[in-house]
């Protein structure tokens, strides 16, 4: 508990009576946040019956970006799996 309570900042005092504070910076990102506005296929593949892409998607969803791939072509995002997946822009609006 002591080591948790000097990483974020709280001075503890060991049982020498040694005190002291030890400052740990955290950085704050904020999220990007996109909706989703299509759950058409994107993906698909010769041979293959079904078209693929979007099956972790819901519609009208708003979903965590993080980050933008494929010279701005795709979002990295994560999905209802809760594992992050491209998917083309065209299939969010940012919030």
């Amino acid at each position: 508990m002591a080591r948790l309570l000097q990483d974020i900042g709280i001075g503890v005092c060991s049982a020498t009576g040694h005190c002291g504070v030890q400052m740990t910076t955290i950085s704050w990102q904020p999220a990007t946040l996109v909706q989703c506005i299509s759950t058409r296929p994107w993906l698909t593949f010769p041979g293959c019956d079904e078209p693929g892409g979007c099956h972790d998607l819901t519609l009208g969803k708003i979903y965590e970006m993080k980050g933008v791939e494929g010279k701005g072509s795709f979002y990295r995002i994560v999905d209802d799996s809760g594992e992050d997946y491209l998917y083309p822009v065209s299939h969010f609006r940012v919030v």
